[in-house]
């Protein structure tokens, strides 16, 4: 597998129509050499936010401010879909100057001016939607100085020019943290699929350590064959990389793309899917215990038909405005599950959707906790009824949960449920505190020596997973008529001939501890040992 993390700007070939740039460096200070574009995944889509100029040394404006007036910014979209080329001017909010190429405000020297465009205005986003499908524009900034540029002390330390700086590449934060890659299946099913490291694997990537695996899975507008608008459309991606997340949680993000036409649900894509999954866990140190699902509409479909047939396989799921087969959901009574849904959605209705299948989850036998609030909230205010949801389910003993958006409150769009829930970071919290119990690996083997009204055993268990294994309690049957006398290392408790030897030994991966016994009575064999509630081969 291509393990490279996706360097830089986008490919210029799709997103972008480059024009050399035009005009030489200013005899009165440093000159353009170069302009990047800008783009950001916002919780309402992906926008162009900013220009990034670099300049042939430091601009220092010795503590002058820009005026943003100074600046005139033309955007240019070319569609993908029909060719159609528009062209609008984008006022500019903010400038400063900055060390990086990129939307941060960082003292008054540095080698990039960035000229602040916001999120609305004609030819904002950097998506065009069309026939159901999200495609990225082709674009094409050009800017020019009108006025001066004067540092602290009134002089020039930019000049202006009638010579227009056009960009040559896009810069996506975050975004571009997602190498590209592709995989096929045994059956020959291309999945393109985006693929984000964490930066501590990355720095040491031969470290003993493992890393939840966060899958994604878009809605049906991010269909397509471009690897790209399945992590620019909305946040599904971006809020489980952003660095925020990251410090606090570091983890892998697989983002496959399911082809134009075909959905998770296809055999032939979900066969794929789970595949790459596989690989993913082989290649790379992923905890096999923290592996989450989350998906939005035709995402949030595939997570319920998916979740039934491998309720194991995953930790825990976020799943967004969903749907799928109450006749499956008594396979997920043992599966956390945190479903979010705005009650008015006409696109995926909530009644028959997420409600539905939550009803159906608790009529298996789940105890449920539900709530609901207006998806147009603060964050914070959100977070803390999150907050309050969470403790709950833990007070009852509960892991499935259910949030209804109010009617009338869902940002953008009632179907648009995806933007209040990954913007709630006790949602992320809950779902990265979710493990799997009794997902270890392990072998074991038996042998047993006897003798007159009595016997001895020693059972050999090998720790095959990546984890280790702490607190040992090793479980096993003898069968009526079996008593255990005394065990060691450990203490022994049995009821009928089920007997539960625990200590407080640890296992490392690849290593086998031994636990013996004795017993009265006849040794007939044992059923099958488990370590830490997983069952040994």
């Amino acid at each position: 597998m291509n393990t490279l993390r996706a360097l830089g700007a986008l490919t210029a070939a799709a997103l972008l129509s480059a024009v050399p740039l035009a005009g030489p460096a200013s005899a009165a200070g440093p000159g353009p050499v170069d302009a990047d574009i800008i783009t950001e995944s916002l919780p309402l889509g992906h926008f162009i936010t900013a220009v990034a100029i670099e300049y042939s040394s430091k601009v220092d404006l010795e503590g002058a401010t820009i005026d943003p007036s100074a600046f005139r910014v033309v955007g240019t979209r070319a569609s993908t879909v029909n060719g159609a080329v528009t062209s609008a001017t984008r006022p500019v909010l903010r400038a400063y100057v900055n060390d990086e190429p990129e939307p941060a405000a960082q003292g008054t020297k540095g080698r990039y001016l960035i000229l602040e465009l916001g999120s609305t205005g004609p030819a904002a986003g950097a998506l065009q939607y069309s026939g159901g499908i999200n495609s990225p524009y082709g674009l094409s900034y050009s800017v020019t100085q009108v006025a001066d540029v004067l540092d602290g002390r009134g002089r020039v330390e930019l000049e202006s020019s009638s010579a227009a700086v056009t960009a040559t590449s896009v810069i996506t934060p975050v975004v571009d943290d997602f190498a590209a890659l592709s995989s096929t299946s045994s059956a020959g099913q291309v999945l393109n699929y985006r693929f984000y490291t964490p930066e501590p694997y990355d720095e040491r990537p031969g470290r003993k350590a493992l890393y939840p695996l966060v899958v994604t899975l878009h809605g049906a507008g991010e269909r397509g064959p471009n690897n790209l608008t399945q992590i620019t459309g909305n946040q599904i991606a971006t809020a489980f990389a952003a660095p925020a997340r990251q410090a606090e949680n570091p983890s892998f993000v697989l983002s496959p793309q399911v082809p134009a036409g075909l959905a998770w649900t296809t055999p032939a894509v979900q066969q794929a899917l789970l595949e790459t999954v596989d690989e993913v866990m082989a290649d790379y140190p992923v905890d096999p215990d923290r592996v989450y699902l989350t998906g939005l509409s035709l995402g949030g479909i595939g997570t319920f038909d998916i979740l039934p047939k491998y309720p194991t396989k995953f930790a825990a799921a976020l799943t967004v405005a969903a749907t799928g087969s109450t006749a499956a959901m008594p396979a997920l009574v043992d599966v956390p599950i945190w479903a979010t849904h705005s009650v008015d959605d006409a696109t995926v209705n909530y009644t028959n959707g997420s409600l539905a299948l939550v009803n159906a989850i608790e009529a298996a036998g789940a105890a449920t906790t539900r709530a609901e609030w207006a998806g147009n909230l603060p964050v914070a205010q959100a977070d803390a009824l999150a907050r309050a949801q969470w403790d709950a389910a833990q007070a009852s003993g509960s892991h499935t949960l259910l949030t209804a958006y109010t009617r009338g409150t869902t940002p953008q769009n009632a179907h648009w449920s995806w933007v209040p829930t990954y913007l709630n970071t006790t949602m992320l919290d809950w779902l990265y505190s979710q493990e799997r119990t009794g997902g270890g690996s392990c072998t074991a083997t038996y042998r047993a020596t006897s003798w007159n009204g009595g016997f001895s055993g020693q059972v050999v268990v090998t720790n095959t997973s990546r984890k280790p294994v702490t607190g040992l309690s090793l479980a096993f049957d003898l069968g009526a008529g079996a008593q255990v006398t005394k065990a060691w290392p450990g203490t022994v408790s049995q009821t009928a001939g089920n007997v539960t030897v625990r200590s407080g030994a640890s296992i490392q991966p690849g290593k086998s501890a031994t636990i013996s016994f004795t017993a009265t009575g006849a040794s007939t064999g044992t059923s099958a040992f488990a370590l830490n509630g997983s069952v040994c081969s």
